[in-house]
């Protein structure tokens, strides 16, 4: 894609977040992730309606953290590598969370540690930035132990690729079309809830 006579690849994520909205025309309009609303509605489903707090990990500029609340859940504290990330959530969806760290959740010091217990998180969402060069799993379980009760877990993956968690007891699972690609094709992912304790 084009913008401002530069070109940009779909995983620029600091150039997409750059421009206001220009993420969701991407993303969630012309390739129509479906990610967020699923892992938001199997989560809510697996938690029975109880209002839990969540952590989205790898919450890029809030879509998620805005499907998670649609859904009747309270995403207390967003993470995500990318400064740029952080500054897009802010501008875009202030006030969405009530902390929102730029930081690497597999090497969080003290002080970011308590930063996501003040938030008292009950479960975890990543929402399709498992895989590859996004979150690695030490991420995700350097979180899950900051979870208090009943500490869900909520993710999505490429089913080919494979599961790269596999953690805890499997409370729901649903594979569904996560996205189309450039070229028009369909790439399919499963979106999993389980409890890790």
């Amino acid at each position: 894609m084009e913008v401002d006579g530069r070109r940009l690849r779909l995983h620029d994520y600091p150039a997409l977040f750059a421009v206001p909205g220009l993420y969701e025309a991407v993303v969630q309009d012309a390739l129509r992730c479906r990610a967020p609303e699923v892992v938001a509605a199997l989560l809510a489903g697996a938690a029975g309606g109880a209002p839990l707090r969540v952590a989205d990990l790898g919450a890029g500029n809030g879509v998620s953290g805005e499907a998670l609340r649609a859904h009747g859940l309270d995403p207390v504290v967003a993470l995500d590598l990318l400064p740029e990330a952080r500054a897009a959530a802010l501008r875009d969806r202030p006030g969405l969370y009530r902390d929102y760290l730029a930081a690497d959740a597999a090497a969080l010091g003290p002080a970011e540690e308590a930063r996501v217990r003040a938030c008292a998180p009950q479960a975890l969402a990543v929402v399709g930035a498992l895989g590859g060069s996004h979150v690695p799993r030490a991420a995700v379980e350097a979180l899950l132990a900051l979870l208090e009760p009943p500490g869900l877990l909520a993710y999505c993956f490429d089913v080919e690729l494979g599961d790269p968690i596999g953690i805890g007891r499997e409370l729901a699972r649903e594979r569904y079309v996560h996205r189309r690609t450039a070229a028009g094709g369909e790439r399919i992912w499963e979106a999993v809830v389980s409890a890790p304790g």
